[in-house]
């Protein structure tokens, strides 16, 4: 339950405290979808788990058709998860999302329906705008953008900034001038 802390943690520091805070209904999406994913991982004792299963079940499917909020319970959600707005989002079983997740409504990372399998793996401090969708198996780099309404069917490098259907890097990661690059080490 630390990676609920840490959603927690995301949105208090965004200025939500008391009741604005725990009546917002994303905090519910992901609550529903931490005690759904627990359930799935740990596996607790029959005891525990039946009467855990049902509240889980309803409450997911209640965040489905209410809110539009379809979180599978088999999907890796690193802490520190941040939905800005409810509505739309769906995060395929298959979907690895890193710590620090910022994700806006209207949001899709599923799988790929022209044959390739697999879903997208993103790393950590990842921001997606309204209405993005990325499928496929791809990797989103750690600190990358994706903006309102883009597309991403391939690869995006850690730092970048994609925009466009089908997205396209439309700024890079500042290059650091500490850290030698390519040609520098090979001029050595």
């Amino acid at each position: 339950m630390s990676a609920f802390a840490a959603d927690i943690a995301r949105y208090k520091a965004r200025g939500y405290h008391g009741r604005e805070l725990w009546l917002n209904p994303a905090v519910w999406s992901i609550a529903c979808y931490r005690l759904a994913n627990w359930l799935h991982t740990e596996r607790p004792s029959a005891p525990v788990r039946i009467p855990m299963k049902l509240v889980s079940y309803a409450a997911n499917k209640w965040c489905e058709v209410v809110m539009e909020m379809c979180l599978d319970a088999q999907a890796t959600i690193g802490p520190g998860l941040y939905i800005g707005h409810i509505g739309g989002v769906h995060i395929n079983p298959q979907a690895v999302l890193g710590r620090n997740c910022d994700v806006a409504h209207r949001v899709t990372i599923g799988t790929s329906a022209m044959g390739r399998e697999g879903a997208p793996v993103l790393g950590d401090d990842v921001y997606i705008g309204t209405g993005a969708t990325l499928v496929g198996k791809i990797k989103i780099g750690n600190g990358a953008k994706i903006a309102a309404n883009t597309l991403v069917i391939s690869n995006v490098p850690a730092g970048a900034t994609v925009m466009g259907v089908p997205g396209r890097i439309i700024l890079r990661a500042p290059v650091n001038k500490d850290q030698p690059t390519a040609e520098s080490r090979n001029a050595e």
